[in-house]
């Protein structure tokens, strides 16, 4: 399981692959409001 940090914020989303949680980094980058994005294994 992993979760993604974005701005030193932790989202509470809990991804099951490592996959959909660079996929939810991406969007993130995306948007524009990401400026530093980091995944964790939990």
């Amino acid at each position: 399981m992993y979760q993604i940090i974005v701005n030193n914020v932790r989202i509470p989303t809990i991804f099951w692959s490592l996959r959909d949680a660079i996929n939810a980094c991406h969007e993130e980058e995306a948007r524009g409001v990401a400026v530093m994005t980091e995944i964790v294994m939990i």
